[in-house]
């Protein structure tokens, strides 16, 4: 009897081990495979690049493709312009370190949606003054970017006899 109860329990460790293994087959197949069709994305969006798109580095630069050119065979780069037309400055850069196309309608959209809140705002009651990136006015009073710092307070020693 006892012998039937361990023979039963070993069954269902085997089918247990086969459970996780399995499991674990499928999960590295679906793993893979989102790998590869987040690869094949970014090698798509390589291939889209052209001149006078604007992208964004690895680094966090952002600018735009001036030119691109083929250093050797499967071996690009790319000049990428920052700055206005008055101070623009060109860096070069192997294609791979592209981390994206910045959407400029997508900036454009948000631009307009905070001036809208900033005229709602201001048909609020509240006084504000905006620009594209953020509020500097809020009824009349400049508002600090950073806050101010505290300085620490600290007790002076007494002497004491």
């Amino acid at each position: 009897m006892i012998k039937e109860i361990l023979a039963g329990t070993e069954i269902v460790s085997y089918i247990l081990i086969g459970v996780l293994l399995v499991g674990m087959i499928v999960m590295m197949f679906v793993q893979g495979r989102r790998s590869k069709k987040a690869q094949d994305d970014y090698m798509s969006m390589l291939d889209t690049l052209r001149v006078g798109v604007k992208v964004k580095m690895a680094s966090g630069l952002l600018g735009r493709i001036k030119e691109i050119r083929e250093e050797a065979p499967g071996f690009k780069t790319i000049v990428v312009s920052t700055g206005d037309d008055k101070n623009a400055t060109t860096m070069t850069f192997m294609i791979e370190a592209v981390q994206g196309i910045v959407n400029e309608e997508a900036i454009n959209r948000l631009n307009v949606e905070q001036l809208a809140a900033a005229v709602n705002a201001q048909e609020a009651g509240a006084e504000t003054t905006a620009t594209t990136d953020t509020v500097t006015k809020v009824n009349g009073e400049p508002v600090d970017e950073k806050p101010a710092a505290t300085k620490p307070t600290t007790k002076k020693k007494t002497k004491s006899n």
